[in-house]
This record gives C-alpha cells, sequence and structure tokens, in this order.
C-alpha cells in the first residue's frame, strides 16, 4: 500500500508543546481503515508522518501550505492531496487518492502518548497440522485508545479489522468478528503468551517486532 501523506503544521499558542503528534483513521474500504500520523515540531518546523498500522515512521514530507486555520498539500510522486482545516485539537478534511476521502484528525493527549510503548508490529505463527502461518497483530495509538488490526501474509490478508483490544504490561487480548477469532495472552520473556480461538484453540505467542 502506498503511503499516504498529509502534512500537518500547528500554530504557537498558549498550549502548544514543541511536539504533537496527531492520529486519525482513513476508510479505505469499508470498515477497514488505515491510522494517520504526524508529528509536528513548531521550535524546529519539521513535519514527519507516521503510519503505524504499516510499520511505517518518521517519513519526511515534501510540501506543504499551512494558515491560521487551514492546510493543504499536493504531492506529484503519490498523485495525493490534502486540504483541511484546524478545529481546536481536531483537523478536518478531504484526502484524495484516486477517490476522495473525508478524515478526522486528532492532537493526542498526554494520557494517550504514555501507550505509545506499546505501538508497533506483534508477530507469531500458528502452528497448524505441522504447517507454520505467520500472524501480525498491528497496534496503533489513537486519541483516546488504539486502532489494531491483523496480518496474514502468507494468505495476502492484510488489515483484518479488530472488533475488540486491550494490552498492558501483564495481558493482550482481542476479538475480529470478521474471521470469528479471539486470543488472550500472559506476558512472558517470549512475548504475550496464549491461545488463538478460530473454531477450535491453537497455542500463540506474539512479540513486538524491533525497528
Amino acid at each position: 500500500m502506498k503511503w499516504l501523506l498529509v502534512i500537518v503544521s500547528l500554530l504557537m499558542s498558549a498550549t502548544t508543546i514543541a511536539v504533537d503528534k496527531w492520529r486519525g483513521l482513513l476508510e479505505i474500504q469499508p470498515g477497514v481503515y488505515l491510522t494517520l500520523g504526524f508529528n509536528v515540531d513548531v521550535n524546529a518546523n519539521a513535519v514527519t508522518l507516521d503510519s503505524p498500522n504499516q510499520g511505517a515512521f518518521g517519513k519526511v514530507p515534501t510540501e506543504f501550505s499551512v494558515s491560521k486555520t487551514h492546510l493543504s498539500f499536493k504531492d506529484k510522486q503519490l498523485q495525493a492531496e490534502f486540504t483541511g482545516e484546524v478545529k481546536g485539537n481536531k483537523l478536518v478534511g478531504t484526502f484524495t487518492q484516486g477517490r476522495a476521502m473525508p478524515v478526522t484528525l486528532q492532537r493526542l493527549s498526554e494520557q494517550d502518548l504514555t501507550q505509545l510503548k506499546y505501538e508497533g508490529a506483534y508477530t507469531g505463527e500458528l502452528d497448524i497440522n505441522g504447517k507454520l502461518l505467520p500472524l501480525v497483530v498491528q497496534v496503533a495509538v489513537i486519541h483516546g485508545g488504539f486502532y489494531t488490526s491483523l496480518d496474514s501474509p502468507a494468505q495476502q490478508s492484510y488489515g483484518i479489522p479488530m472488533t475488540k483490544f486491550a494490552i498492558n504490561n501483564d495481558e493482550m487480548t482481542f476479538k475480529s468478528k470478521m474471521i470469528s477469532a479471539s486470543f488472550s495472552g500472559k506476558f512472558s520473556e517470549q512475548g504475550y503468551k496464549g491461545k488463538f480461538v478460530q473454531g477450535f484453540e491453537m497455542p500463540l505467542t506474539l512479540k513486538k517486532k524491533q525497528l
């Protein structure tokens, strides 16, 4: 999937911090989303793009235009453009790449920022009658929680949405209604070790991939 490039810049105010992180969900097909992330360092006049569900971080954007209330960009390489308006802690706009897609990004709160330690890709393998099937759980922090999806590369299935997800230092749990599957695991030195259920139980250990 191509990088989806949106450029964000912030105006200095009494509540603005040196680096702001914006996150939003772009609906790429019905019920399937991609997390977009923007990191803005006001003092350094720097902007980078994250696509956490794709495991991509820190991409430097090309050109952009910003005013007090509006943001816009065009990117010839990606044949993409964005135009939006800043409304408090929200950036509301339209991203166009082949078709126009509405998107709203929100500035991450202090509580959201503490959850970034869990963000990333968690990989594991299911043993199905002696055949190993790789799985990847993509975890992205958004305002007020997480957006997570499941990849099965060997089956060429990506971005399978989850209906429930929870993670902390002790355990990880999730459910996906789309594929009638669930997982519950306890943290260990090997990762989150537990059981994946899809019709029947299978052992699965999910370990965070190091960037």
